[in-house]
């Protein structure tokens, strides 16, 4: 499929379905869905010139890491967004990088991941004040004291999304106490741990799609077993969309993830898409200027990893607080990201204005596209953003071309 085929053309792919741009136009504001950006040095150029090189060449990865709260823990609306760019050439699925197992912390599980496990897991999440714990980058923790135990993770995948690995990093706790792990699925090539970045990888001689991990106690010391995340990886150029987000997270949240800089080191993204803010500007108390500075201290950590990469950030969509109020406080909001992507050469992504401003929300439920509560969106309100995102990347990106 040609890869301008998305904004030259009058629809959105919606799963299996076309959407035709009239049926949405009353209550989408389309001529705001573009990238902004506010000063002649911004742009996405590091992230472009990379997929320009992918499209051409069929030669490297191109990175994306997209963040925030419940919006993205579903991920339905990352999930559009990866398939789309799936869909920009043939052979450039790079693999699902990284992953976190949410049905074991018993917390909403994305549909496309299959996960089954043994044993008692005690989850810690980023979000909750009252949880105490060390996070890595998915911003949730389990552990187990069980001293045999195993977790699978498998893919429901078509043509698209059939992402097969040959390399599985496990991110975990590794000290003595703690339980050692190993891969029943497949018998490895090779077992690397990586004291330094704190991951045990395994090494297949062919790739596969599912995984199932075994875990157990080998001596009178080791008394449990604390997991991170993982991160599922092959060897082929292409695309890798990883997205992190957990339920009720604010940016304060991440900041608390004293292993978030060491675990990104393994993804070092090209482009990072920022989506968090619903949950900080939920508060009617709603500090705009913690807001930001807790921003800046994000923004330095990605910088930190990799100093060229690119960052999208991305309003906070149009609600209600208590379903009762229009919530304001996106106007704030909406001005803390107008700063930092001028004060960061980045680009803007208004989800507010392109859903159709204040009290558009009202609207999105009316059609079907956002859930009652005036705060989430419905699967097919998930599936339009991430459609109506990457059209603003993508005509992005032809000016990029043009002008390269």
């Amino acid at each position: 499929m040609p890869f301008l085929v998305f904004f030259i053309t009058s629809f959105f792919l919606e799963g299996q379905n076309l959407i035709a741009i009239d049926s949405i136009s009353d209550f989408v504001n389309l001529e705001e869905n573009y990238i902004h950006f506010y000063s002649k040095e911004a742009n996405l150029d590091t992230f472009y010139s990379k997929l320009d090189s992918l499209l051409k060449y069929k030669k490297g990865k191109v990175k994306i890491l997209q963040i925030g709260g419940s919006h993205i823990q579903a991920e339905i609306w990352p999930d559009q967004i990866r398939k789309n760019l799936l869909q920009l050439s043939d052979s450039i699925n790079g693999g699902r990088g990284f992953v976190f197992p949410f049905e074991i912390a018993k917390t909403w599980n994305p549909k496309n991941h299959q996960i089954s496990y043994m044993g008692e897991w005690k989850a810690q999440r980023n979000s909750l004040n009252k949880h105490h714990a060390v996070w890595g980058l998915s911003g949730i923790t389990v552990t187990t004291k069980d001293t045999l135990t195993f977790f699978s993770v498998g893919y429901k995948h078509d043509s698209l999304t059939n992402y097969t690995f040959n390399s599985i990093k496990i991110f975990h706790e590794i000290r003595d106490t703690s339980f050692e792990v190993d891969l029943v699925s497949e018998k490895p090539l090779e077992k690397i741990i990586n004291e330094e970045l704190g991951f045990t990888e395994f090494v297949l001689e062919k790739e596969t799609d599912t995984l199932s991990v075994e875990i157990k106690k080998i001596n009178s010391i080791q008394n449990h077993f604390t997991l991170y995340g993982l991160s599922l990886e092959n060897d082929r150029p292409g695309i890798v969309y990883t997205s992190v987000g957990v339920n009720g997270a604010k940016t304060s949240s991440f900041l608390r993830n004293s292993l978030f800089v060491k675990q990104l080191e393994t993804i070092k993204p090209d482009l990072v898409i920022f989506c968090l803010g619903i949950n900080d500007a939920y508060n009617p108390n709603f500090c705009d200027t913690c807001y930001e500075e807790n921003y800046y201290e994000l923004v330095s950590w990605f910088q930190a990893v990799n100093p060229n990469t690119n960052f999208l950030f991305v309003t906070n969509n149009d609600s209600y607080y208590k379903r009762k109020y229009a919530n304001r406080n996106v106007l704030k909001a909406r001005k803390v990201m107008v700063n930092l992507a001028t004060k960061n050469n980045a680009g803007m992504w208004d989800l507010f204005e392109v859903m159709g401003g204040l009290n558009s929300i009202k609207k999105w439920e009316k059609k079907g596209f956002a859930k009652e509560d005036k705060i989430h969106f419905t699967n097919k309100g998930y599936q339009l953003i991430g459609d109506l995102m990457f059209i603003a990347l993508m005509k992005e990106f032809k000016i990029y071309k043009n002008n390269n």
